[in-house]
């Protein structure tokens, strides 16, 4: 509701309805619409039926009542915000002294457990009945390896028999202390005689004791002789007859690799490598020679 026509007056003069309010030609008890000069009844204004051609009286009204527009101006402010990233503080250089003095702490521990014994020469340790050097520091060929044990007065190792103990020995020993190094031994195929022999010419038994089983993609028969009537339930009729095997436990045929080691995959039991691999030298003490009398230790 408009309490007075004064009041209307200043409200339409605040929403801009028209600035001819100001010099309106029409009377106290009529009001001029905005554009067209068409005088109307001031309670004609916000009735709810445009009286105004341009339908001025109407457009400025909220229901029945005028609009009130705020003459404040909002204004809005950007505030940017930058912000500085401290640089993280440069780490320390790592402690190379404190570390490789950690390993050379390793490394006498471990020398000490496979290069010293009261019993053996100097570079050697007892294992079994052996005085052994296991010299797993150095990483060389097969040929190299056979050459720097010839320098300390010994040969790469050799286990011709397997009821002695001696080379389950070397198994329990490797994993007692937990040797990780591949080793080479005297072992490897000659051409010659179209077999595995020990550096002495001795025949080397292949599988079990020593050799390691392996997995291969080829097949492989197990030829076993069996009872003259060939039973089924007979176990060597049934390996004879079997179609595929897909594990070995001797060197590979038509195989390359013609040098044997203790190895760390195979769980120290031997396999057939690659003769110009690196591994590390295992060497046996060949008593009666000329460097016992400078490689000694006191008994």
């Amino acid at each position: 509701m408009i309490c007075s026509p004064a009041m209307a007056i200043r409200l339409l003069l605040v929403l801009g309805l028209s600035s001819r309010l100001l010099v309106s030609s029409c009377d106290y008890w009529t009001i001029e619409c905005a554009t067209t000069g068409q005088c109307i009844p001031r309670d004609g204004i916000c009735n709810g039926v445009f009286n105004c051609y341009d339908k001025s009286d109407e457009n400025v009204c909220s229901g029945k009542r005028l609009m009130i527009h705020s003459a404040s101006t909002t204004t809005t402010t950007t505030t940017t915000t930058t912000t500085t990233t401290t640089p993280a503080p440069t780490p320390p250089p790592p402690n190379n002294v404190e570390e490789s003095e950690a390993l050379g702490q390793k490394f006498a521990r471990t020398f000490n457990d496979t290069l010293h014994h009261p019993r053996c020469p100097k570079l050697y340790t007892s294992v079994g009945n052996k005085c052994l050097s296991l010299l797993y520091f150095v990483k060389v060929g097969w040929g190299e390896a056979r050459a720097l044990c010839s320098a300390i007065g010994g040969e790469l190792v050799r286990y011709p028999s397997a009821s002695d103990g001696e080379f389950a020995a070397l198994l329990k020993y490797l994993r007692e202390i937990g040797m990780t190094t591949d080793f080479w031994v005297g072992g490897r195929y000659t051409k010659d005689t179209e077999a595995w022999t020990w550096l002495d010419d001795a025949p080397m038994d292949l599988g079990s004791p020593y050799w390691a089983v392996r997995h291969t993609d080829s097949c492989s028969s197990r030829q076993q002789e069996s009872a003259p009537d060939g039973k089924p339930e007979d176990v060597a009729y049934w390996t004879n007859t079997s179609a595929c095997y897909h594990y070995e436990q001797a060197p590979r045929r038509d195989s390359h690799e013609l040098c044997a080691a203790v190895t760390f995959r195979h769980y120290f039991y031997m396999s057939d490598e690659d003769c110009l691999s690196v591994r590390s030298p295992l060497c046996e003490h060949v008593p009666s020679t000329a460097h016992d009398l400078t490689l000694a230790g006191d008994p």
